[in-house]
């Protein structure tokens, strides 16, 4: 079943490149992008070659163990790359939103990890473009293969901060660097409010804590009036006394801006 979800088809739907801040998945695309220092007509460009697939509900998995030659880019809601274990827990090594390459890993390194998933924690909308058309993206359009590459940098600079924070910090300094991490992503790409759309279970499965830890801590930053006390969602009521519990300066998430100051050239890329 999922695999006809997946499969691009001739029913597949383009997107619309002119049409980039018309709706929430383009301009959730566009921002993501520019801010890894990409240009309008290389943004174009992508946006013309990728196939709009059927929505996927949340629990489903987005994408499983088997090689597709395609990769997939999410364009609205929230999903997660886990992998299971053995014991048949989950955990998730990242949270993706708009704009994110679901599973560009599979690209660089196409080897099959029969543990590696990536799941829809919301209701969620993908694309998929083909890695002959990416390639030949690339080929033309230089800056593109940068942008990418700043993206794998900031996926392995959150990575290597939610590892920091599980061996030096308390179960409340992980939580409250975990959500305000979510938020910080969301704003950056024009998702504002202060709903942090993944549960507990999903916080205690990125945090390498127990269900029950995470509800306590959870329970302490309602008491302390950081999150609403009646919400079951997780909302953010108090995000200044939230980043003053984390630590959290955000700096880590700012890698890619930091790495386009390089002088990096491009053979065949314009100066």
């Amino acid at each position: 079943m999922l695999a006809n979800r997946l499969t691009p088809s001739s029913n597949d739907q383009g997107l619309d490149s002119d049409a980039l801040t018309g709706t929430t998945s383009t301009s959730s695309l566009a921002l993501k992008f520019k801010s890894l220092g990409i240009e309008n007509d290389d943004l174009k460009a992508l946006v013309r070659l990728l196939k709009r697939q059927p929505r996927i509900l949340a629990g489903v998995d987005i994408i499983k163990a088997q090689l597709v030659g395609h990769s997939t880019v999410l364009l609205a809601g929230v999903a997660c790359l886990y992998r299971r274990l053995e014991d048949g827990s989950r955990q998730i090594y990242s949270f993706q939103y708009p704009g994110d390459f679901c599973d560009l890993f599979r690209y660089i390194l196409p080897e099959r990890d029969e543990e590696m998933a990536v799941q829809a924690l919301t209701e969620c909308s993908v694309a998929t473009i083909e890695y002959g058309d990416l390639e030949q993206l690339l080929a033309q359009h230089a800056r593109l293969g940068l942008a990418l590459w700043r993206t794998t940098i900031l996926e392995a600079s959150i990575l290597r901060e939610r590892l920091s924070n599980a061996r030096r910090g308390s179960a409340l300094q992980s939580v409250a660097n975990l959500l305000c991490e979510q938020l910080a992503r969301r704003e950056a790409i024009g998702l504002t409010g202060s709903a942090v759309p993944i549960t507990q279970i999903d916080v205690a499965d990125a945090a390498a804590l127990s269900i029950v830890h995470v509800n306590r801590t959870i329970q302490r930053l309602r008491s302390l009036n950081v999150l609403h006390r009646t919400s079951h969602a997780i909302e953010v009521v108090d995000r200044k006394q939230l980043a003053k519990i984390a630590g959290f300066d955000g700096h880590y998430l700012n890698m890619p801006q930091l790495v386009s100051r390089w002088e990096t050239r491009v053979k065949g890329a314009p100066s």
